[in-house]
């Protein structure tokens, strides 16, 4: 991040991460004010690896109902509903990742 800043970037607004420990630490540490984000598609193969193939396909279309909500308060509804669904009690893993993300 700081040959970055030494190549003149003053600031970056938002930084989409694909989880790599310590990488959002190492953004915030030389531009503080960047929002840090990880990226869907990483956040949804990160959730995958606790789900049995069999379940997969039903997963991912509960899950799409939080990432495409058409504003936040719809997303917070929505993995309210994944939470409290068939899914959200199944998968406790996944409801937690989703909180942190």
């Amino acid at each position: 991040m700081n040959e970055i800043r030494r190549r003149g970037t003053e600031d970056i607004l938002i930084a989409i991460v694909d989880g790599l420990k310590g990488f959002p630490e190492a953004i915030n540490a030389v531009f503080t004010q960047t929002q840090v984000q990880t990226c869907i598609v990483h956040l949804l193969r990160n959730c995958l690896d606790f789900v049995p193939w069999k379940d997969r396909k039903a997963i991912v279309a509960a899950l799409k109902c939080i990432y495409q909500a058409k504003n936040a308060q719809a997303a917070q509804d929505a993995r309210g509903a994944f939470e409290g669904g068939v899914w959200g009690v199944k998968y406790l893993a996944i409801v937690a990742m989703w909180r942190r993300h």
